[in-house]
């Protein structure tokens, strides 16, 4: 099976939106004789070849389709027919039947309540139902009658009667069976993500024009974050769902591990994000005449109906725990791949047995010089400056690898922040003079950015400089100095005009060592462990050669170093990818005292916690393809980092609830689960919220690309 392109699945949707405008226009036709409707709609499905979609093996057309019918709560059941096609694709007959409309399955999984089949989609407009019954058969089966059952759902479920009669019985296998049912559970989350992705249009609009003690709604901050967080589920589903779907198409042997992350996450999200779109809407979507009563009908009435089709493998931690599976691999392309096979084989000659990372440890000096010899340390920087103008990709592969092996490049920082800032917006005697020290691996700095009453609204720092000669003399203090008391530089952002208008242009940085007078530091312990600073400038003079960028313009060169952070930030996913089989190892140990058999609360937390990941993977890997096109990470890298720091926080307080108090002991007590990782993670854990940029700013970040009002 080959995948479409992006061009061709943007085509096909189109023309399947410009049928629904005709047929089925907008989520309100879901009361407005929607059977009859239903009826007329499946007879454009087989004319138009959706309900053929199968005999291509078109699972991402499918998918497309799908989520263009949730949009509009459409309950067409487009995967049952692809389903049952690929079932019973033995018999052409039958096969060109379903194509041609003449045939109109739902599948269901045989129960005792035979031949009364519940909870039926779409039964007003289906002939059959297709069984999945024990022997891995497949038997289809005529409806005999009907019978409604009102309720949430819109159309209304029914209960149908089965015919005596069998139309066609086949054993295609326990594996077909399981994709059959896969493919259905993963139709029913795309069509209530596509539902809930609507609802949520829909709030942003409202939003923006409803009006409230004289502002829009939009612009407080409950309404803006409530849409980031539901425009970071909906993102993060869709990319799920389309990883899914290549794992299918690509035949990959983890194709159902990733099916099932997609649908444990994108079920949840969408139910998220349509109360969150209600809740924004207020009394004007609670009424019928508006779209948002029946989408929200039909998000939660397509979950709801998730598990009627159980996978033999049961959920995710089910498949991680009893198979020794690994998470799905995200493929970053053939060079990056390569890439990360060197990477390992040479990481494979450092990493010992680490348990915990501590930040204020020693740099490993033989590590630094080999991964330096690499050419590891500057691969970002251009050739003409000693790199090697690698790939986003690869520097994204060298940072996951390393993280996963918890083996700190110290001076990477300096070279991925500071080296890139220099380059674009230093002097060519700032980079002959720095440029080789920065480069070395070891440049001892810290960052100069956070103030008392500045913390990620870096454009209102206080700390000043002004200009006297060829010198400026500052006077300020900075706070949560990580790694102050053993630096010898500073990356210092400070005001060099306090009347400018917006307050951004009026900073100036400069990169300078501290070792001169006007210069003190006060020691703090974080809750982590490491040491930060409160750093204190007092007519502390710097010569203008340590100036970086031009008077005033300082706010150019901060962004291009944060950028670069914002990025690495995100890859925080692979931290959380290591401490996931960290738990997973200690689990398999003894499954069943552990965490409980199939169905336990424990497993389901598993379950959670793997969804959110793979979630906040999928968002670093789009981070990392947009910025390799050129389309940057606007939008990608914030979402990354509003799931994975908030994953890392849930995840140290779950390793509590799966391991007990155990789990908060540190690594020197013997035997300890995690040998210590679950605890200091668990304490490290708020930095990963709060620095670069807390998660309430990247909500903003995210709130202002929806259009939302200041």
């Amino acid at each position: 099976m080959s995948a479409l392109t992006r061009y061709e699945l943007d085509a096909f949707a189109e023309s399947v939106d410009g049928e629904l405008r005709r047929v089925w226009p907008s989520a309100t036709a879901a009361g407005e004789n929607a059977d009859r409707t239903l009826g007329e709609l499946w007879s454009v499905a087989a004319a138009q070849g959706w309900a053929g979609l199968a005999a291509d093996g078109a699972l991402d057309a499918l998918m497309a389709a799908t989520g263009r019918l949730g949009r509009v709560a459409c309950p067409l059941p487009l995967v049952d027919a692809y389903a049952a096609l690929e079932l019973l694709a033995d018999d052409e007959s039958v096969a060109e039947r379903i194509a041609a409309g003449e045939i109109r399955p739902v599948v269901a999984v045989a129960t005792a309540s035979l031949p009364t089949v519940r909870f039926v989609e779409a039964a007003s407009a289906a002939t059959h139902v297709l069984l999945l019954a024990e022997g891995a058969r497949a038997v289809l089966r005529p409806i005999a009658a009907r019978t409604p059952t009102p309720g949430l759902a819109e159309p209304a479920w029914s209960d149908v009667t089965l015919a005596d009669e069998v139309t066609m019985e086949t054993a295609p296998g326990a594996d077909a069976i399981e994709r059959a049912k896969a493919t259905l559970r993963l139709g029913l989350v795309a069509r209530a993500v596509g539902a809930a992705e609507r609802a949520l249009e829909l709030s942003i609009a409202h939003a923006k024009d409803r009006v409230a003690f004289g502002k829009p709604i939009g612009s407080f901050q409950a309404v803006s974050h409530r849409a980031a967080d539901g425009a970071t589920d909906i993102a993060a589903s869709l990319r799920l769902i389309t990883e899914a779907v290549a794992a299918r198409l690509a035949g990959r042997p983890d194709a159902v591990l990733a099916s099932e992350l997609a649908v444990a996450f994108a079920g949840p999200a969408a139910i998220r994000t349509q109360f969150g779109a209600q809740h924004t809407l207020a009394a004007s979507g609670y009424f019928e005449e508006h779209e948002a009563p029946w989408l929200f009908r039909r998000v939660n009435a397509d979950v709801s109906r998730v598990d009627a089709f159980p996978p033999a493998a049961g959920e995710v931690a089910d498949m991680l725990i009893e198979t020794g599976a690994r998470m799905p691999a995200l493929a970053l392309g053939e060079d990056a791949e390569a890439f990360r096979a060197e990477v390992r084989e040479f990481i494979g000659r450092f990493a010992g047995d680490v348990a915990v990372r501590h930040i204020d440890e020693q740099p490993d000096e033989d590590l630094i010089a080999a991964a330096r010899e690499r050419g590891y340390l500057t691969m970002a920087w251009p050739r003409s400056a000693g790199g090697s103008d690698a790939s986003v990709e690869r520097q994204a592969v060298l940072g996951e690898e390393f993280s996963y092996a918890r083996l700190p490049l110290h001076g990477k920082a300096a070279i991925d922040m500071l080296g890139t800032a220099i380059l674009r917006h230093g002097t060519e005697e700032q980079k002959r003079r720095l440029l080789p020290l920065i480069a070395g691996g070891t440049f001892p700095f810290y960052l100069g950015y956070s103030e008392p009453e500045v913390g990620s609204d870096l454009a209102a720092l206080r700390t000043r400089a002004v200009r006297d000669g060829d010198e400026w003399v500052v006077d300020g203090r900075k706070m949560w100095g990580t790694g102050a008391h053993t630096a010898e530089w500073v990356w210092l952002a400070t005001r060099t005009d306090p009347e400018a208008t917006p307050p951004h242009a009026g900073i100036t940085v400069f990169l300078t060592r501290v070792d001169r007078p006007g210069f003190e530091l006060q020691r703090h312990r974080a809750l982590s462990g490491e040491t930060s600073c409160s750093t204190f400038f007092d007519d502390f003079r710097i010569p203008d050669s340590d100036r970086v960028g031009e008077v005033n313009g300082g706010w150019k060169v901060i962004t291009t170093a944060l950028a670069q952070e914002r990025v690495l930030m995100a890859n925080v996913a692979a931290d959380i990818l290591r401490l996931l089989d960290d738990m997973l190892a200690e689990v398999r140990k003894d499954p069943q005292a552990t965490v409980g058999g199939r169905g336990s609360a424990k497993r389901a937390l598993i379950t959670e916690l793997a969804a959110r990941l793979q979630a906040a993977r999928v968002l670093v890997a789009a981070s990392i393809r947009a910025t390799s096109t050129g389309g940057g990470a606007r939008l990608e890298a914030p979402m990354a980092k509003i799931i994975a720091s908030r994953l890392h926080e849930d995840f140290g307080e779950a390793t509590l609830r799966v391991f007990g108090p155990a789990a908060a002991l540190g690594e020197k007590v013997p035997d300890v689960p995690g040998r210590g990782a679950f605890e200091w993670n668990l304490r490290y854990s708020i930095m990963q919220v709060v620095g670069g940029g807390t998660i309430d700013i990247q909500r903003n970040l995210v709130a202002r690309s929806l259009g939302m009002p200041r």
